[in-house]
């Protein structure tokens, strides 16, 4: 799947994705959001959670190695 694929997808079929062949890779906090970040295949997608509902706020996707800056403490990588 590319990322423009993904992104011509429901957000039903958006979150289907994530959990069939997304991979957790980190997660952050902010104010009013719970943010988890997941990997699938080369591109990245973060799902927005409101803190106080739990519901779904909003699915992001991107390629942009950039937008991992957030996250950097948390992804380990092992020789």
């Amino acid at each position: 799947m590319t990322l423009y694929q993904f992104q011509l997808l429901t957000k039903r079929n958006q979150l289907k994705a994530i959990v069939d062949n997304g991979v957790a890779i980190g997660s952050r906090s902010t104010i009013f959001y719970a943010i988890d970040l997941y990997q699938i295949e080369d591109f990245y997608v973060e799902v927005f959670y409101d803190k106080e509902t739990t519901a779904i706020i909003s699915i992001k996707s991107f390629i942009a190695t950039s937008r991992l800056t957030p996250y950097l403490n948390q992804i380990r990588i092992s020789f």
